[in-house]
Order: structure tokens, then C-alpha cells, then sequence
């Protein structure tokens, strides 16, 4: 795995899982992507802000976003976003290797002692992060709306200590 990945890259796997509904939002156009990688992007700063990837055979397979508060409360954990994998390499551990690079980078680079993150419900994910020691700390029923009629649970997940 690398830490770093070129914004054109991140887009296309972005749009990859939009497209193919499976990220944690309804399908959306690749158009759509682009405009949320761009922000994730600027965004980015080594203490608060880092967008790790996953790499298999060369070609980007996975990324998430993981950030900090710097805030005196709450700057000893921090909050997973945009964990997505390309759909078509599911099932080959990159999910969960990338989850351990995550964890080692969390605590060695940035110095925390937690990590959270929010996840659909419904879709086994509660399972997946479950099996990698995470742990389910609330939920918000019904919250997600990915359509008429398909609402899902938010699930708030921690994962401590790292």
C-alpha cells in the first residue's frame, strides 16, 4: 500500500463504486464524483487530514479518508471516511489490509488512541468491521435514505484501543 494517490485516480475508483452503487451513498454519475474527490483533496494535511490507499498489481483497489479534530477534547481520535473498495476485488483482504494500515498510521503518524466511523446498515458492513475488532457504539434508525422506501440504519462504530 502507498499513502499517497493522484486525485485522477481517486476519481475513477470514486466513480467506480458510485456508479456501481455500491458506496455509501445512492448511485450517482461519475460527474458528480469528481467535485467531492476534488474537496477530499484540497483538504488534505499530514497532522489532521490523510487519504490512504490500497494497491493491487500496480492499479489503485481502495482508498479511505481518515481525519482528526485538532480540538483539545477530542484530538486523541479520529473519524474514518470514504472507505470504499473497487467492487470487482472484493473478497481478496484489501479491505482489511487497508483498515490495518489505517490503524497503524492512526497511532504511530498521528498520535491517536480511537478511531470512529459511521456505516450503513443492511449491507454486512457491521460484520466486516466486527471481524477487523471494531466495535458498535450507536445507531441512528432509518437515517441513510437511498431511495423511496430504502431507508437504512447509520451505525456508529469505534474502534479502541489502536
Amino acid at each position: 500500500m502507498e499513502p499517497r494517490i493522484g486525485f485522477s485516480r481517486a476519481v475513477r475508483v470514486g466513480a467506480h463504486v458510485a456508479v456501481a452503487g455500491t458506496a455509501p451513498f445512492p448511485p450517482v454519475g461519475p460527474g458528480e464524483v469528481v467535485p467531492a474527490v476534488d474537496r477530499l483533496v484540497c483538504g488534505l494535511a499530514p497532522a489532521t487530514s490523510r487519504l490512504l490507499t490500497a494497491s493491487l498489481g500496480g492499479e489503485l483497489a481502495g482508498w479511505l479518508h481518515v481525519r482528526r479534530d485538532p480540538a483539545r477534547l477530542v484530538a486523541h481520535w479520529g473519524t474514518l471516511h470514504h472507505v470504499q473498495t473497487r467492487p470487482e476485488l472484493r473478497g481478496r483482504g484489501i479491505g482489511g489490509a487497508l483498515m490495518g494500515y489505517v490503524r497503524q498510521v492512526a497511532r504511530e503518524e498521528l498520535g491517536l488512541e480511537q478511531l470512529h466511523l459511521a456505516a450503513r446498515g443492511g449491507a454486512g458492513l457491521e460484520e466486516f468491521y466486527a471481524r477487523l475488532g471494531w466495535r458498535e457504539s450507536g445507531r441512528r434508525p432509518g437515517v441513510l435514505r437511498f431511495g423511496p422506501g430504502d431507508d437504512r440504519d447509520e451505525v456508529l462504530m469505534h474502534l479502541a484501543p489502536l
